[in-house]
């Protein structure tokens, strides 16, 4: 009858489970860090789109366009857009309104996150 080793190994090691989690807290971590950067996008996007409910839109200049987007972000607290971010084109009957920027948010260290938004809404004369 073969002897049974009772000494056998079972399970992870401690080196095995301090991989395990640091793995879970770098994506915690770094979904702490982008989740409010991706708030804020919709945000700004839900401004986008409410300037569709906004009477006679088109027959306003684009700088007052632009200063009822820059109010609006800033009553929804979005810190990472500037003046310089909101783009108007206007045309007859039609105006464009683009909002392009870059969020950089540190991580730890020297690591950083960078990401790019490119949102934009067209409006139709009513």
């Amino acid at each position: 009858m073969p002897e049974m080793n009772l000494n056998k190994q079972r399970g992870m090691t401690f080196l095995g489970w301090l991989i395990v989690l640091a793995i879970i807290g770098f994506f915690a971590l770094l979904t702490i860090k982008i989740v409010p950067v991706y708030l804020e996008n919709y945000t700004i996007k839900s401004v986008l789109e409410s300037l569709n409910e906004e009477p006679l839109i088109t027959q306003k200049t684009s700088r007052e366009v632009k200063a009822m987007v820059m109010r609006r972000i800033d009553i929804n607290g979005v810190r990472d857009i500037k003046s310089e971010h909101v783009i108007v084109k206007k045309s007859p009957g039609l105006m464009d309104v683009k909002i392009q920027y870059t969020v950089q948010k540190n991580m730890m260290g020297n690591l950083d996150i960078l990401v790019n938004f490119s949102d934009e809404v067209r409006l139709v004369g009513n």
